[in-house]
């Protein structure tokens, strides 16, 4: 079980639903000194290129989500990445291919 005070305190700070608190911190418990170790080597050189049609799909989300592309752009990028269940590279893509639009 995750511990209420957490889950409110996480809430406050990303400003995610209290679901999505209670999942991450479930799922940042079960990670093991194994995983987490495996977890972050990187991929390549310095980070992994994000899929296009992720990142697409997670712009389309954002538009339809209460919090919009605001919250894509702006938010925290872990709250937005755990938000729309997305790797936080797709984040950093989708916020890049955003700003391009603007220009």
């Amino acid at each position: 079980m995750v511990e209420p005070k957490l889950v409110e305190e996480l809430v406050l700070r990303t400003g995610v639903s209290r679901a999505d608190a209670e999942a991450m911190l479930a799922a940042l418990g079960d990670l093991t000194p194994e995983r987490v170790s495996q977890a972050s080597r990187p991929a390549g050189p310095w980070r992994e290129a994000a899929d296009p049609h992720e990142v697409e799909a997670l712009i389309a989300a954002a538009e339809q989500h209460p919090l919009g592309l605001d919250f894509l752009l702006h938010g925290d990028q872990a709250a937005v990445a755990i938000t729309f269940q997305v790797h936080a590279f797709s984040v950093d893509a989708a916020r890049e291919r955003l700003g391009r639009r603007a220009d």
